[in-house]
């Protein structure tokens, strides 16, 4: 599918509704697809990077798109989160995901993985890469 196809989905996922309120809303049908296409990427990516010497420019490169794809989606569920709270169906939301930290966590941690390998003094300071609560 590639980065192109999940960016234009994931345009066209958020939708208004002709509601007073103006209400925006996820589109069921473009969430489920752009949910298929983030996670068929992924199944094609972990088969190369597993084929791929580790430590490698290639295996670089495949881990940072794999990274790029887990962070959509937890983008996606953050967006999701937020449209929720504004349209007073947060509790669907946390029914179907949980608690909103463990995204929140995980997209700081996707987005600044390298700086914080690099210093590890930064992520201590941040408090990521912890231990399970």
């Amino acid at each position: 599918m590639g980065a192109r196809h999940i960016e234009r989905l994931y345009k066209k996922m958020i939708t208004f509704q002709n509601t007073p309120g103006n209400e925006r809303t996820i589109d069921p049908r473009v969430r489920a697809e752009l949910f298929e296409a983030i996670m068929d990427d992924l199944e094609v990516l972990v088969k190369k990077i597993k084929r791929c010497k580790k430590g490698t420019r290639e295996s670089q490169d495949l881990a940072l798109q794999i990274r790029n794809l887990l962070l959509k989606e937890v983008q996606v569920i953050i967006d999701e989160y937020v449209l929720s709270q504004k349209n007073g169906t947060l509790e669907q939301w946390k029914e179907m995901y949980g608690d909103i930290k463990y995204y929140i966590k995980n997209f700081y941690c996707y987005r600044a993985e390298s700086i914080f390998k690099s210093n590890p003094s930064i992520s201590s300071a941040c408090g990521f890469y912890e231990g399970e609560e």
